[in-house]
């Protein structure tokens, strides 16, 4: 019974944390990001609400690349794994171009910064978190003859500047009080399975001291005479 009890704990510990997840969600940009060639790009994605991302896995991947062979592979952008880069599993092209800022994976930002970015960084990127199961994509238009109206700076190592609701896409945002909805549910159901489970066993201590008490009313005469 104690067993029982224990793996309804940890499946109660578990829905709790599924409900966690379902309030969580990964903010992208709906409006392209537009660069000049041999610009800097900082690819926005966060977390909301706030979030701490440190240890957490966190993937960046171009979607639409296509690498020829007979097995399809993801191509990693930036690959964040047990609190580093994970250089290795990245395409060689961007592993001396693209980080991400450690204060903001503190509050769940993690945009991607690319430098020097050029025509062939144009496309889709997709950002990943596995733990999450959430995902969201930014698209990178790189012009030759786009002009910023401002000028041009190195993208800095600072705070995440949250965009406007507007400009903002949730993934996956649909599917988010459908999931709260059946966690919520499921959670009542595994504490009504607990509760069952220590009035049944209750029922049962109830049901053999009650058996047990002509046995001890019989050997209690006994024990006078002997007396």
């Amino acid at each position: 019974m104690s067993m029982y009890l224990r793996w309804i704990t940890a499946l109660c510990f578990s829905l709790s944390w599924t409900l966690v997840q379902g309030n969580l969600q990964l903010i992208g940009s709906s409006q392209p990001i537009t660069a000049a060639p041999g610009d800097d790009v900082l690819l926005p994605c966060r977390v909301d609400p706030e979030w701490d991302a440190v240890g957490r896995t966190v993937e960046w991947s171009r979607p639409d690349l296509r690498v020829p062979g007979r097995q399809r592979r993801v191509e990693y952008v930036y690959v964040y794994r047990f609190q580093k880069t994970e250089r290795d599993m990245m395409m060689e092209t961007y592993v001396q171009r693209t980080s991400l800022s450690e204060a903001g994976l503190k509050r769940g930002d993690v945009s991607l910064t690319i430098r020097n970015v050029s025509l062939e960084d144009g496309g889709r990127f997709r950002c990943f978190i596995p733990s999450l199961r959430r995902d969201a994509e930014v698209l990178l238009v790189v012009d030759p003859n786009f002009v910023k109206m401002t000028t041009t700076e190195p993208v800095p190592d600072r705070n995440p500047t949250t965009p406007a609701p507007q400009e903002e896409t949730i993934s996956t945002g649909g599917r988010v009080r459908l999931h709260i909805c059946f966690s919520v549910f499921a959670f009542f159901i595994c504490l009504s399975a607990v509760l069952a489970s220590i009035v049944g066993k209750r029922r049962k201590i109830q049901e053999v001291l009650h058996l047990a008490a002509p046995r001890l009313s019989r050997k209690s005469p006994d024990l006078q005479i002997n007396t």
